[in-house]
């Protein structure tokens, strides 16, 4: 009796600690991927606060807005990274595509979880 007593205790706190476990394992598998899935509909949802995001820039103004330089956006349209549009001799970008090539040319910090980083083996 007392054996089987000390054994059903044995039992449940081996259940207690198999649940602890599961808990921590499972919650530090779903958190990252949780996270990365608010991150990623944030980054989404980043191009919806756009001002007028269809309207046509020059050059010279996606740079006073962006803050970066001709030769930035120059190269990126050489590079074809960039979508343009000519007439004559005038050069238009959308503000949009702007915004979506600087968003492109981030540099992430070591805290920018990688997409989809669980599949990967290691």
């Amino acid at each position: 009796m007392i054996y089987q007593t000390a054994v059903q205790i044995n039992n449940l706190n081996l259940n207690a600690m198999l649940k602890d476990k599961f808990g921590e394992a499972f919650e530090e598998l779903i958190q990252p991927i949780v996270q990365r899935c608010v991150a990623q509909e944030l980054a989404k949802n980043k191009e919806l606060t756009v001002k007028k995001p269809e309207q046509w820039l020059s050059i010279h103004q996606a740079r006073l807005e962006f803050g970066c330089s001709d030769h930035t956006l120059r190269k990126a349209m050489l590079k074809l990274e960039l979508p343009y549009y000519q007439t004559d001799s005038r050069t238009y970008i959308k503000r949009i595509e702007v915004h979506r090539y600087l968003e492109s040319i981030k540099i992430k910090s070591k805290d920018d979880p990688e997409p989809y980083s669980f599949l990967i083996r290691k």
